[in-house]
């Protein structure tokens, strides 16, 4: 069964998500450990808010090869993680897919991050025909639910909001640096100072990297030379380290002023001791929350768009697993049953199909052809015009 561990900024603290924050390599290492485990496929997703491992098995064995890659027992696990299985799992990665289950409800950056996620499990051999199907189904649904409703339209971001809080910490010209300006929530950050007119930024970057014109790049190791000057330090970086402590600041001779610090990251970036020093905030990632907002109404019309989309996919994954639809003669849209295939029996579906002539899309065992269903290897008929054909039946 398909099932989701999650890790979010719902049940976990910054502090507890960035132990779970595994890099590319050790993600690599957990699904290859899960693939011999007997966990079939498997995506792990890591995010600023969110890490969440997918996968089709055991969800006890993938919890304690969790446990140990992260270094964390599993009764801390338990009491940090969200576990769902079955359509729970695929609603729930439609949600992330989306935007819907965001700090910041239809933001975009996510829908990147899955879509990479996935490919790089792809690529490593970790997904297969379910994850696949569903990985991708969700992905194209989230473009259509953002399409198909004002969720595109609400252009929030962590990136926004961040840019939002810096515009309104002083009035006037602003002195910001900007530690990560190569990676994408940086690079968005940056866009969005700039359209406020009222920042003079300094940013760091990687070799090679370029940025719009008028802010100025220095290298990241002299980072503090350049705090003393700042009113505003943003740090964005995928650093396993602190960029930013209170020693290195008294030590570097950056003394107390009204300064904002914004740490973007998970791990974090900023240690919490700056607020030790005259006149400093800090916003991080837990603190966003409580600042973004989406009118009730949007989300209503994407949750309707998405609880569609979810029936869709999962009727088209109980096909895969070997199950023929047909519609009762005669039946409203809801009195629809579904053949189990091994018994040759009847069952009432719940389910509302909407496309039985895309079962050559999603079962490689079955094939449909002028409303003969049959199976593809042994070319015997399954199912015909209501009639059903197996030994149960004596046909």
């Amino acid at each position: 069964m398909i099932f989701v561990i999650s890790t979010n900024y719902k049940n976990a603290k910054a502090v507890f998500r960035e132990k779970m924050a595994l890099t590319p390599c050790q993600a690599g290492r957990l699904q290859g450990a899960c693939k011999e485990a007997g966990i079939e496929e498997s995506v792990y997703l890591s995010t600023c808010n969110r890490c969440e491992l997918y996968g089709k098995g055991d969800y006890g064995q993938a919890l304690t090869l969790l446990s140990g890659e992260t270094k964390t027992d599993v009764s801390e696990l338990k009491g940090c993680i969200l576990i769902k299985r079955g359509e729970a799992a695929i609603r729930h990665l439609f949600h992330v897919a989306s935007g819907m289950d965001s700090m910041v409800i239809g933001e975009d950056e996510i829908l990147g991050q899955l879509r990479r996620a996935y490919l790089s499990a792809k690529d490593g051999g970790f997904t297969g025909f379910y994850f696949n199907t569903v990985f991708q189904a969700a992905l194209e649904a989230a473009k259509r639910v953002k399409t198909q409703t004002l969720l595109s339209k609400s252009s929030v971001s962590i990136a926004t909001l961040a840019a939002a809080q810096c515009h309104r910490f002083l009035e006037g010209k602003k002195r910001v640096l900007l530690m990560g300006g190569s990676g994408d929530t940086g690079r968005k950050v940056i866009k969005n100072l700039l359209s406020y007119g009222d920042c003079e930024i300094t940013a760091t970057v990687r070799e090679s990297h370029s940025l719009p014109e008028g802010v100025r790049i220095v290298p990241f190791a002299d980072r503090y030379l350049y705090m003393q000057e700042a009113d505003i330090i943003i740090s964005a970086t995928s650093s396993p380290h602190y960029t930013v402590t209170r020693a290195m600041l008294e030590k570097n001779k950056v003394g107390p002023a009204k300064r904002l610090f914004v740490d973007l990251a998970v791990p974090r970036d900023i240690d919490d001791c700056v607020l030790e020093l005259q006149g400093s905030a800090l916003l991080n990632m837990d603190d966003f929350e409580k600042i973004a907002e989406i009118p009730a109404t949007v989300q209503r019309d994407a949750e309707h768009g998405l609880k569609e989309e979810v029936q869709m996919t999962f009727t088209n994954m109980f096909a895969a697993d070997g199950t023929v639809y047909s519609k009762t003669e005669g039946g409203s849209s809801a009195d629809w049953c579904r053949l189990n295939t091994d018994t040759y029996e009847w069952e009432i579906s719940e389910l509302t199909p909407k496309h039985l002539y895309s079962l050559d899309d999603f079962c490689g065992k079955y094939a449909r052809e002028s409303g003969i269903i049959y199976d593809r290897v042994t070319g015997e008929q399954v199912f015909e015009c209501g009639t059903l054909h197996g030994p149960a039946y004596g046909n």
